[in-house]
């Protein structure tokens, strides 16, 4: 039987933290898929903090904060 290999990135959470990944990636041609378990939007949300040292690894990856503006 052959095996069908994809790649791609399944992000967990449709909040801020959650679309902000999806669009880095999308926008480095990296392929992902969201999922959220809520139905509806709402206006309410959390804060999330990232350590110096995380934001050294997703600048790494071309998904820092400059890879957002563009």
């Amino acid at each position: 039987m052959e095996v069908e290999e994809e790649s791609g990135v399944v992000i967990i959470g449709g909040g801020i933290c959650g679309l902000a990944t999806a669009l880095a990636l999308h926008r480095n041609g990296i392929a992902s898929v969201i999922l959220e378990k809520c139905q509806n939007l709402r206006a309410t949300g959390a804060a999330i903090v990232v350590q110096p040292n995380g934001w050294r690894a997703l600048e790494y990856l071309g998904l820092g904060v400059a890879s957002l503006l563009r």
